[in-house]
């Protein structure tokens, strides 16, 4: 990757085609990527597990690209990391904030589908309480019939 300054970046496509995607770190993180998408998928009905990977992924970023700017050589033949966070920002946040999406919407999914529950259940018990509530009409009208019969 030859250095280019911000300033210099024209795009976004432009500036990924700079990056050598041959590094094996690279690699890792798109594995990393791909297991946290299946950590999602696993986990799409434990609002928990995914409330702590909701947190870790998105407070993560600024402590992982601060690390990396520092120690950059011990995995990396170039400096990727600045002090403005774009190339952590491109790799790293955008999959990740994508996830989270995905995420928020599982459980706007889930809520919808307890409020809907709940609903139901409520509507069954309105038709029970009313169901009792009728036939305890017929059986004291059938026994004020009874009453008024052997009065005769």
């Amino acid at each position: 990757m030859k250095t280019i300054q911000i300033d210099e970046i024209t795009g976004i496509w432009s500036y990924l085609q700079t990056v050598d995607w041959s590094e094996r770190w690279l690699w890792g993180l798109g594995a990393f990527h791909f297991l946290c998408a299946l950590l999602t998928a696993v986990t799409k009905s434990r609002g928990t597990l995914q409330s702590i990977h909701f947190v870790l992924l998105v407070y993560s970023a600024e402590i992982i690209n601060e690390w990396a700017s520092k120690n950059y050589r011990l995995f990396s033949k170039e400096q990727y990391f600045d002090s403005r966070g774009l190339f952590i920002s491109i790799v790293f946040s955008v999959p990740i904030l994508l996830n989270c999406l995905i995420i928020v919407m599982l459980w706007l999914w889930n809520v919808g589908n307890f409020i809907s529950k709940v609903k139901r259940l409520k509507y069954k018990q309105q038709a029970r309480a009313q169901s009792l509530k009728n036939s305890g009409n017929t059986s004291s009208s059938n026994s004020d019939a009874k009453e008024t019969k052997k009065v005769k």
